[in-house]
């Protein structure tokens, strides 16, 4: 068992550093514009799309790419989607605080721990790691411990902002996981003009959150319902605050459970603050959406399911196609990529030359 573990860790890795040749969003300064067969605007993104990938806005509407040309990214409508039930009169009567319990764990961290606000700050990006989106983390972090959970909050270095900073934060969650959370959450925000994310909820100011699910994972269907019963709360307690959900290329370290979200919190040219109150608002939605609130354990589980089976056999195969294309355009020997991908899976140290190997406990 700890060898099949050990054994996907590595090829999980394998398959995230070829992924991870390209970033995950655009760092120009440019965005793309998604637009419907009648020239509709759906909405905006820095992140960057494949045909195939998918959007579903704030009216559940769901659009699919079908061509991509410079800025502009052609979308066609597919369908119209439900979203989960999601009973929350039981969670709303609940006096949160002593009832949730402090036994039930929430991770989050930063893949992109320098990504600022410029309205805020000056800047959209801290050299030094600091950016503002830990602020906005440690926001929502705090109020979901106000209502009485455990949560594990990192503002650890992921550094530099490049393709393989979702390796770097790998090590970040997995550490995470053996506190064994219930969900862990990667707090991000976008890179558009700001009134795609610009919103009032409940009279105050705040950005809109857009959840991304990166469809390159075998947890990938369950971490989409995840996505879908967030929205749904989301719909009913806080109406307007989700901007929609990506189904998009990407792995985002979400092959690590089906619990685990990648959420964005306005972009560049928000405010902190007002992204501050959305993550606190935020804080009542993930419990339900999670199945960590009282009484709704069962529900989520039915609905968002367990992980992935034969996980391990998924990765082989995705890996396998990939690694050949590595080794071809890099010319790298198989023992020196065989030991940076077991370093970068946090197996300990390893020899790039001499070809040993690692003692199984």
């Amino acid at each position: 068992m700890k060898s099949n573990r050990k054994l996907g860790a590595v090829l999980a890795a394998v398959l995230l550093i070829i992924q991870g040749s390209a970033l995950a969003e655009r760092t120009d300064g440019g965005f793309y514009t998604l637009v419907d067969e009648d020239g509709r605007v759906i909405t905006m993104t820095a992140r960057h799309l494949d045909v195939g990938d998918a959007y579903i806005a704030a009216d559940n509407r769901r659009y699919e790419v079908a061509s991509i040309s410079g800025d502009e990214v052609r979308v066609r409508y597919t369908e119209t989607i439900t979203l989960p039930r999601v009973d929350l009169e039981g969670w709303r009567a609940q006096v949160v605080g002593s009832a949730a319990g402090g036994e039930r764990v929430v991770g989050i961290y930063h893949t992109h721990n320098d990504e600022s606000y410029v309205p805020t700050s000056g800047t959209e990006s801290k050299a030094d790691g600091s950016g503002d989106i830990l602020q906005v983390g440690k926001a929502l972090a705090d109020a979901m411990e106000r209502l009485g959970f455990t949560v594990i909050w990192s503002d650890a270095s992921h550094l530099p902002h490049d393709g393989e900073a979702y390796i770097r934060s790998r090590r970040t969650a997995m550490a995470m996981l053996e506190k064994g959370p219930v969900t862990l959450i990667d707090v991000h925000r976008d890179a558009t003009p700001p009134e795609v994310y610009e919103a009032e909820v409940e009279g105050q100011p705040v950005t809109k959150v857009r959840i991304v699910v990166g469809r390159q994972n075998q947890n990938r269907e369950a971490n989409l319902e995840y996505a879908k019963r967030i929205k749904a709360v989301a719909d009913q307690e806080f109406p307007g605050i989700i901007e929609g959900i990506f189904d998009a290329r990407g792995n985002y370290n979400q092959d690590l459970g089906p619990h685990m979200i990648l959420l964005e919190f306005g972009a560049h040219t928000n405010y902190m603050e007002h992204a501050q109150q959305a993550a606190e608002f935020f804080a009542k939605v993930i419990p339900a959406a999670a199945g960590i609130a009282p009484g709704q354990e069962q529900e989520a589980e039915k609905q968002i399911g367990q992980p992935a089976a034969k996980s391990v056999l998924w990765i082989i195969g995705a890996a396998a196609a990939a690694v050949v294309g590595y080794l071809a355009l890099n010319k790298q020997g198989l023992g020196s990529l065989a030991g940076f991908f077991r370093r970068e899976a946090g197996l300990g140290n390893t020899s790039d030359t001499d070809g040993s190997q690692e003692s199984e406990e």
